[in-house]
């Protein structure tokens, strides 16, 4: 499988995109809705990977508050 499917918001957002295309070809939507949804799916879908890439970042960047020093003894 192609690792880059292998993303469940991925997932999530190609479902959402052909389910909205197909209300478009059965005509429960017109392009103006269909094109607003598109906008915030994959907009909301962008903020998210954004969002996990920073949190990654700062979750290796933070140290550890009650890591064990080396005493001299």
């Amino acid at each position: 499988m192609n690792p880059s499917f292998k993303s469940r918001k991925l997932l999530c957002a190609l479902a959402l995109l052909i389910v909205a295309t197909a209300f478009v070809f059965i005509g429960q939507t017109d392009f103006k809705g269909w094109s607003d949804f598109i906008k915030w799916v994959f907009g909301i879908y962008a903020a998210g990977n954004v969002g996990e890439h920073i949190a990654n970042k700062k979750e290796q960047k933070v140290p550890e508050p009650f890591a064990l020093s080396e005493v001299a003894e």
